[in-house]
């Protein structure tokens, strides 16, 4: 947890240094949603390290899920900067879908210039726009364990699936009573993996952004973090291997 928080300490420190200077409208867009995607991925590491402070162990897991989807969008935006068109894309769908349940909704009360309004942006249609589909973000990536992760973490944690509300039912065999538990723990392996996770999250969208900004007054603090890291990431890596072994 120390080294997250020291992690957090430099990161900010890092948002708040002299702007990046940029050659094109194009550059400009891509740089400004790059930096975007790091700055969400750092509130939600904030937010993280709070929950589990204040020892809200499922929160915290929960939580981290947020920033490893937002690094998995940065790294294939650094991948290929026409990733922006599908992010759009997607977006515009998004949009379009949200439009149509509140147009056509049983209970919908707008004034008849919202009704307008909703049916023209409807009318425009798709225009082609297409849905990301998360499992493809890093197909090919030598980061494609953070999708394995993300998916661990929806299944037993963020989603409602029999795997994630076993935590918060218990059942006692000996004489069929149960008992609801809210906030229920982690056990040592899940704790100990989603740290790691959240860690190697934010180095690799510290390094995407260190590539865009090129220069920077942190960069020692930063490889110190980095030294301290790989050593959790070793951890990391047995941790992971009893984990998968004993899901077996």
């Amino acid at each position: 947890m120390e080294l997250l928080r020291d992690y957090v300490t430099v990161a900010i420190q890092f948002t708040q240094e002299d702007p990046i200077h940029v050659a094109s409208n194009e550059e400009r867009e891509l740089v400004a949603i790059k930096a975007a995607l790091y700055a969400r991925a750092l509130t939600l590491c904030q937010g993280s390290l709070l929950l589990i402070e204040n020892d809200r162990q499922l929160d915290f897991r929960v939580h981290t899920r947020g920033v490893i989807e937002a690094v998995m969008y940065l790294i294939a935006l650094d991948r290929d900067a026409a990733f922006v068109t599908k992010m759009k894309g997607d977006d515009y769908k998004s949009r379009q879908s949200r439009a149509g349940r509140h147009l056509n909704a049983q209970d919908f009360n707008g004034t008849a210039d919202v009704r307008q309004l909703l049916e023209e942006f409807l009318a425009q249609g798709l225009q082609g726009a297409k849905a990301i589909q998360v499992s493809a973000l890093l197909k090919g990536s030598q980061f494609d364990r953070l999708y394995r992760t993300y998916r661990d973490i929806s299944g037993d944690a963020a989603h409602v699936s029999i795997t994630s509300l076993n935590r918060h039912y218990v059942e006692n065999p000996a004489d069929q009573s149960a008992k609801l538990i809210v906030h229920p723990p982690l056990d040592d392996i899940e704790i100990h993996v989603t740290f790691a996770e959240l860690g190697i999250s934010m180095t690799i969208a510290m390094l995407i952004l260190m590539k865009v900004k090129a220069k920077t007054d942190l960069w020692d603090e930063f490889q110190a973090l980095l030294v301290r890291y790989r050593e959790v990431a070793r951890a990391s890596t047995t941790r992971r291997h009893e984990a998968e072994n004993y899901s077996q």
